[in-house]
């Protein structure tokens, strides 16, 4: 049975998907693994890391999050196997380079106000599948709860095949992150060091308290015994420096000291080697470039107490 994670943010540029993708790659690649990635963010950034886009728009057709998630709410039977891109990251010659550890990409097509769409498209009424026999005292309940537990069912037809399913999630606490959250035994919060994060981290870890609390509360209305996801701790990237300056340092203790969560003592700095690894669609540690090497360590050093926190 795998062990479900989010990892989740309502800001971008905090290191989300970078995060999700290393920790994925390296329980594959150094923990011998099997790694399901799940990218359900518009800007498919986690797809583009595991592949470059012309082999995405040949893979697309077989599945991405979001045509499954079209059909789920339109109370379809939907595939998931189909759309699982088994063992993406290749090199040059096609050859599998992380060969555990396999992807549900995403699709710009996730782009918009899913909530609007939601209400529009999927029919929540007593002539869709999903709806019927329900009694009506419950279909207010039926009718928050449905879009939001699609990956639930998702993640229930393929947790016995993998050890971990990490679910890289929108900037946001919208639609989609309450997905993941529903979906998952814990979630990660990815943070920079600045005068922001102390707030910010706190406000998101008591949102997403709420909304699990709230998806088990209607959840039990409409007889789905849904579980309660916990908080899996705090990373840092984005540090300024190997060892940081005084601003970082004190907010990052500021963050372990007022946090009633676990806080990663590893972080990732601002290193050129992310970006080089990235534009051939590999993961830093196994691209040969002096700047890649130098960056490599930082997310097996993570990815070593993410095991200890998560064995």
């Amino acid at each position: 049975m795998a062990k479900v994670i989010s990892f989740i943010n309502f800001k971008g540029g905090v290191g989300k998907t970078t995060t999700t993708y290393h920790i994925g790659c390296a329980l594959a690649h150094f923990y011998d693994k099997r790694v399901l990635l799940i990218d359900i963010d518009p800007q498919t950034n986690l797809t583009f890391l595991c592949a470059i886009e012309d082999r995405w728009k040949q893979q697309k057709n077989q599945g991405t999050s979001a045509s499954l998630y079209r059909k789920y709410l339109e109370g379809k039977p939907f595939n998931v196997n189909k759309a699982i891109w088994r063992s993406p990251i290749q090199g040059r010659k096609g050859e599998p380079l992380v060969p555990k550890l396999d992807l549900i990409p995403s699709d710009y097509e996730l782009i918009g106000d899913l909530d609007v769409q939601v209400r529009a498209q999927s029919k929540l009424s007593s002539s869709n599948p999903l709806m019927a026999g329900l009694s009506k005292i419950k279909i207010d309940a039926e009718h928050y709860v449905i879009p939001r537990i699609f990956l639930w069912e998702l993640v229930k037809q393929v947790s016995n095949y993998y050890d971990y399913i990490l679910i890289d999630c929108p900037p946001n606490l919208y639609l989609l992150t309450h997905n993941a959250l529903v979906a998952s035994d814990y979630y990660i919060v990815t943070a920079l060091p600045d005068h922001l994060s102390t707030g910010g981290a706190s406000t998101l870890i008591g949102a997403a308290d709420a909304i699990s609390d709230k998806l088990q509360s209607l959840g039990r209305i409409i007889d789905k015994m849904l579980s309660k996801t916990q908080p899996g701790g705090v990373i840092f990237v984005k540090v300024f420096r190997q060892i940081p300056t005084r601003v970082h340092r004190g907010t990052m203790m500021r963050i372990r000291a007022n946090l009633q969560i676990y806080i990663f003592e590893k972080y990732t700095t601002e290193l050129t080697g992310y970006q080089e690894a990235s534009q051939v669609a590999v993961p830093v540690f196994l691209h040969q470039t002096a700047n890649a090497r130098r960056a490599a360590d930082q997310y097996q050093a993570i990815t070593d107490e993410f095991m200890r926190r998560f064995p």
